[in-house]
C-alpha cells in the first residue's frame, strides 16, 4: 500500500510560507502526509505546536515531534477531534483522490470556526499546461495511465517529470478558477493565494492563476460573517 499523500522535499522558501502562517500554541492536522515528515519536522523547529498527521500508511517508527498519527483515508470521515484544530493543511493531495468533496467537508468539520486551511495543488491552468494543450501534448501533472506518467507528454514530460515514467497517481486535473469555485461551493473562501515554482517563484507568486503550484490560505464563511456583523 501507498500513502495518500506524499512525502514532498519542496523548495524550503514553499514550507517556510506556510510555517510563518502558522502561530505558537496551534494545533496542527497534515492529511495526506506521508511517513517523512519534511514539514511537520520544519514546523517543530521553529513553532510550539501540537502536531497531528494522516495517512493510510502508519510510519514504523513515530517521530517525537509528530504527537498523533491518524491511519485513515482522507477519502472517509474524519471523526478524531472535531472542531479542534486551528490549522488543517494538505500538500499535493488532492489530484490524486477521487472523493474530493469529502476531504473539503473533513477539512470543514476538523477545522474550528476561526481555524485556516492551507493547502497546495498543481494547477491545470498554469502557463506550462496551456502550453503543453497548445502544442497537442498531455499536460505532465495529468495522467492517463496507472503504468506510466509520460504517456502524450513529450519533451515536457522529460523536462519536468524528474521521477521518470512512475505514475504519480494523478487522476484530478484542477484549474485554479475550478479550485476557487470548489472552495466555495464547501463553505470556504481564500484569504490568500500565492503562486509557485521551483524555477521562477518570484515572479509566479505574483500571478497565481498561471502557477505551475499554487498555494492556498482560507478561512470558512461562517468565521466572515462572524467577524463582519
Amino acid at each position: 500500500m501507498v500513502c495518500q499523500g506524499a512525502d514532498h522535499d519542496f523548495n524550503y522558501g514553499f514550507y517556510q510560507l506556510v510555517v510563518d502562517l502558522i502561530p505558537s500554541g496551534s494545533r496542527i492536522l497534515n492529511l495526506g502526509s506521508g511517513i517523512v515528515f519534511n514539514f511537520e519536522r520544519l514546523l517543530s523547529e521553529q513553532k510550539k505546536v501540537y502536531i497531528s498527521s494522516c495517512d493510510i500508511v502508519p510510519p514504523a517508527n513515530k517521530p517525537c515531534f509528530i504527537n498523533d498519527f491518524i491511519v485513515q483515508s482522507v477519502e472517509e470521515e474524519i471523526k478524531f477531534n472535531k472542531g479542534g484544530f486551528d490549522v488543517v493543511t494538505f500538500f499535493e493531495l488532492i489530484e490524486h483522490i477521487d472523493k474530493t468533496d469529502v476531504l473539503l467537508r473533513n477539512c470543514h468539520t476538523l477545522l474550528k470556526d476561526d481555524g485556516r486551511l492551507i493547502f497546495s495543488f498543481p494547477n491545470l491552468a498554469s502557463v506550462y499546461a496551456r502550453v503543453e494543450l497548445l502544442l497537442g501534448f498531455q499536460p505532465h501533472i495529468l495522467e492517463v495511465s496507472n503504468e506510466r506518467s509520460d504517456l502524450g507528454t513529450g519533451f515536457f514530460g522529460r523536462l519536468n517529470c524528474s521521477w521518470g515514467t512512475v505514475p504519480l497517481h494523478h487522476i484530478r486535473g484542477i484549474t485554479y478558477k475550478a479550485m476557487r469555485g470548489l472552495l466555495s461551493y464547501h463553505g470556504f473562501f481564500a484569504e490568500r493565494i500565492v503562486g509557485f515554482s521551483s524555477r521562477f517563484w518570484k515572479i509566479f507568486k505574483l500571478c497565481p492563476s498561471l502557477a505551475p503550484v499554487v498555494l492556498m490560505v482560507c478561512r470558512k464563511k461562517s468565521y466572515a460573517r462572524k467577524s463582519n456583523s
